[in-house]
């Protein structure tokens, strides 16, 4: 009985193989044809070097992962682009896969996370801080904010922003970490993968700008190093030159 069972499992697991395999193939191809008509630029594999380096919990998940069917405008340089991503765990669990943006900002901002409602966020990024309520009720009435610094928050939600927000075509999960933004979407169909990075390419242009003036950038050379280098993004420097700038900083 047991060998027929194992039979059985190898089975239910080519199936669902091929059937993954086959909408994969489709996807790519619809794709290819829509960037070419929108004159948008696609790449099958990541040909950017930081995508998992980039500063989100979500990109050192499960024992295996991957970032493909990239997507971006030639006018950007690439530095506003959307992408699959999948991460498989240790235990055994079906792969997770959702669709990405990333956004650049010109500041470094505490964590933040601006969520629909009732959108099943993939990427489990939700900042573990406070919720804020802001001024705009329509707004608190669809979306959950959290955020370390409450500040952070309000500053970038401004008026402008909550209304982009508001009129988004696509119900999308946003995360704040560092100098980039996150947007999430639950693998959407082709055609929405190029509405995800027109959202993305909007968003860039109403980031509030008073955020560079609270939020400055950090130093990624120096004393401060570029924490990129370390092959994993950690919250802290590690760098003894920073151990060594801390100690003359108390000694004065």
């Amino acid at each position: 009985m047991e060998p027929l069972l194992l039979v059985v499992a190898l089975l239910a697991i080519a199936v669902v193989t091929a059937i993954r395999a086959r909408r994969r193939t489709r996807r790519q191809r619809e794709l290819v044809r829509l960037c070419l008509d929108a004159g948008v630029a696609f790449a099958v594999v990541d040909p950017f070097p930081d995508t998992l380096q980039l500063p989100f919990r979500l990109f050192a998940r499960g024992g295996a992962r991957g970032v493909d069917m990239v997507v971006w405008d030639p006018r950007d340089a690439g530095a506003v682009r959307v992408f699959d991503y999948w991460y498989e765990d240790d235990a055994g669990h079906p792969r997770t896969s959702m669709t990405c943006g990333v956004v650049p900002l010109p500041f470094t901002v505490p964590p933040l996370s601006v969520c629909p409602r009732d959108l099943a966020d993939p990427s489990d990024e939700a900042v573990p801080g406070v919720d804020v309520s802001l001024e705009l009720e329509t707004f608190n009435r669809r979306f959950v904010v959290s955020a370390t610094e409450t500040r952070a928050a309000v500053a970038f939600l401004d008026q402008r922003m909550m209304a982009a927000l508001l009129a988004l075509p696509l119900r999308v999960a946003i995360h704040v970490r560092e100098d980039r933004m996150l947007l999430v979407a639950p693998s959407p169909e082709p055609e929405e993968v190029l509405a995800l990075l027109e959202v993305a390419r909007g968003l860039a242009r109403r980031v509030p700008r008073v955020m560079a003036s609270l939020y400055p950038p950090r130093l990624a050379e120096g004393p401060f190093e570029d924490r990129w280098l370390q092959g994993s993004w950690s919250p802290d420097p590690t760098s003894t030159e920073r151990t060594a700038f801390d100690a003359a900083e108390n000694e004065g």
